[in-house]
């Protein structure tokens, strides 16, 4: 079974309808939640609850990403004179595109506009670098301090539950990748320490509960 995850979150219905129909041409299978149907009167005035949410699975982010920028119709006209993006500077339209995964590809498409006017070009290669460089930085394991080592461990075995939170946190403790995935904070060694200490909290606690009541 494919766990769908949010992949963009619009208010246009027109641009859901043009990006739903890019997916089914290219065989990428996607979900659709249109949140406007789910009444909320806590957010009955909140225009922001109404979006559609288009879910597809992490591993296709990239290729829906790429697939959106170039098929999507772009009209300059069309186009809001007070965007953000006309105020960006060269590097920052630089990064925009080079980071296309964090960005509406329409947003994508006029990065490109606002550059090919100053006769700029990102090259392939410039994003691949930059997407491979983002993946490793997002993959790489914390190390925690041996303060955090010292005081979890310390809280364990004075049978405290902060203790058994830095346990846990140390044990488990996951970020989101781009593309969806997850993966751990910190190192192996550092989950093994967490495992200890969720072990020797347990007892520590265990002991005390049963001495004193």
């Amino acid at each position: 079974m494919i766990d769908f995850k949010t992949f963009l979150s619009l208010t246009d219905s027109i641009f859901a309808n043009e990006m739903i129909q890019i997916l089914k041409a290219n065989n990428i299978e996607f979900k659709v939640q249109d949140t406007s149907k789910d009444f909320d009167a806590s957010f009955a005035n909140n225009s922001a609850k109404d979006s559609i949410l288009i879910m597809i699975n992490p591993n296709d982010f990239d290729k829906a990403s790429k697939l959106l920028e170039e098929n999507m119709e772009f009209k300059i006209d069309e186009i809001d004179t007070q965007h953000p993006l006309f105020s960006f500077n060269t590097e920052e339209l630089k990064d925009v595109i080079k980071n296309y995964d964090e960005w509406h590809p329409l947003d994508v498409k006029l990065a490109r506009y606002l550059l090919n006017k100053q006769n700029i070009i990102v090259e392939n290669s410039e994003i691949i670098k930059q997407q491979h460089e983002k993946k490793l930085k997002a993959e790489k394991q914390e190390k925690s301090s041996s303060l955090t080592l010292v005081m979890g461990y310390l809280f364990c075995i004075m049978g405290g539950l902060a203790g058994i939170g830095i346990a846990i946190f140390l044990l488990t403790g996951k970020r989101t990748l781009s593309n969806g995935s997850k993966s751990y904070i910190y190192s192996k060694s550092d989950r093994i320490h967490g495992k200890y200490m969720l072990i020797i909290g347990a007892i520590c606690l265990t002991f005390f509960i049963l001495k004193y009541t």
